[in-house]
């Protein structure tokens, strides 16, 4: 499915008989992808053509996780638009709920196109980001948040415990990087641009 075939779809379906998640924050992205006849699946986007990314306002959105970003962050010839954060933001439909009641606020598309400039701060802020990893790996510290300059990109930990109460640790290449797993994140200072 395209995301443009998405967006009509989105605006015929009742966006407040969502969900409010309680443990999984994406049941409420899963119950909307449903909704657009879609079958949930692990593919890096979830259009043929972008990404959907629903989010309760003030809250930051996953982008992906980190693990399967390590060899991108290292190889500095990849850059933001060849890699797969970039490839998750560069044609997005975002559909934001309101912290406190679960009801539908509104959906905005951005893409590298109609978006340039807020793109471009993107790719400074995941440049920023990779920097600071590779930084903390090379003299052996735990990497923590990491913000990009723009503040809209970071990186944070992103993660549940085991059966066992504990979590586990994030690695590459046999050296521990943190505690636990972390992922991308778009901080609510950029849902607060493409909504304004």
């Amino acid at each position: 499915m395209l995301l443009e075939e998405a967006e009509i779809k989105l605006n015929l379906i009742d966006k407040n008989n969502a969900p409010i998640p309680a443990r999984n924050k994406g049941g409420r992205g899963q119950w909307v992808e449903k909704q657009l006849g879609m079958n949930l699946s692990s593919k890096l986007n979830d259009f043929d053509n972008g990404e959907l990314k629903a989010f309760k306002e003030t809250e930051p959105i996953a982008v992906t996780m980190l693990l399967h970003c390590f060899d991108e962050v290292f190889d500095r010839s990849i850059s933001f638009s060849e890699s797969k954060v970039g490839k998750k933001l560069k044609n997005v439909l975002f559909v934001q709920f309101a912290k406190k009641t679960g009801k539908f606020v509104g959906s905005v598309v951005t893409n590298a196109e109609s978006h340039r400039e807020l793109y471009y701060k993107l790719s400074e802020d995941y440049n920023d980001v990779c920097e600071g990893i590779r930084r903390c790996y090379e003299n052996k510290e735990d990497v923590h948040t990491i913000n990009g300059r723009n503040g809209y990109l970071q990186i944070r930990s992103k993660a549940n415990k085991t059966s066992k109460g504990v979590y586990n640790p994030l690695v590459y290449n046999g050296q521990q990087v943190y505690h636990c797993a972390m992922a991308f994140y778009l901080r609510n200072q950029f849902a607060r641009v493409i909504f304004s």
